[in-house]
């Protein structure tokens, strides 16, 4: 029986790896699929949303639908950290600018949704066209968000101490509760150094942004299974 097993180890097949497409083909294969509209249905499609043309550029209309529009330029660390799908502007060799959907990000790979269909790339074709840019959406309590900071009280205080203390495995630690005090700052700051950011004690949209990402809603779509710090 050892020797079956044995056998049978040695005889299984290897993991298939993935089938990578050439970038720089994708796009200009799919040059219709990549403007901007396009991709921002794609984007709100991943939040069960609907964009519609005409009716007003995407950001504005996800916040018609309660999401927040966040436009950065920052790193594959900032996306994985905040954790959600996003746009990406891609720049290819003739000049062209192009939108594209990115909905998974691996060590060496990532998945991008181009009209409907996913593709498969390197990390390093991908960096090729890719300098930063990024679109992406999450779905705070309350939009626009507002910064949390000390002195202030009320139910987004209130949750945003539970949400931190949960994350550090806290229970019921008595404290203020809707009241911005010490303790908070202590939660926020602690939060902020392991997540890399800026530790000033004020829960901001990219600290908030953080927070939801750690622990997102069942229904959230991500780009990893898994949050940063989870």
């Amino acid at each position: 029986a050892a020797g079956a097993a044995q056998a049978a180890a040695v005889t299984a097949p290897a993991p298939i790896p993935p089938a990578y497409e050439s970038l720089a083909t994708l796009l200009a294969r799919n040059a219709a699929a990549t403007t901007t509209d396009a991709a921002f249905s794609r984007l709100l499609a991943r939040w069960s949303a609907t964009f519609a043309a005409g009716a007003g550029d995407g950001c504005a209309q996800a916040s018609r639908a309660g999401l927040q529009c966040v436009a950065l330029r920052g790193s594959y660390a900032q996306l994985r950290l905040y954790n959600r799908p996003a746009m990406l502007t891609l720049g290819d060799d003739q000049g062209g600018t192009h939108q594209v959907l990115l909905v998974g990000l691996g060590d060496d790979d990532a998945r991008l949704d181009v009209g409907g269909t996913e593709y498969t790339v390197r990390i390093a074709d991908l960096a090729r066209y890719w300098f930063g840019d990024f679109v992406l959406l999450w779905k705070p309590a309350a939009v626009p968000v507002k910064a949390l900071s000390p002195g202030m009280s009320g139910e987004e205080v209130l949750r945003l101490r539970q949400h931190l203390e949960r994350l550090a495995g806290m229970t019921d630690t008595g404290a203020a509760g809707e009241r911005y005090d010490a303790s908070l700052v202590q939660l926020v700051e602690n939060f902020q150094r392991e997540r890399r950011l800026d530790v000033d004690g004020i829960a901001g949209w990219q600290t908030q942004l953080a927070l939801d990402a750690a622990a997102p809603a069942a229904d959230t779509p991500v780009l990893v299974a898994s949050a940063p710090g989870s």
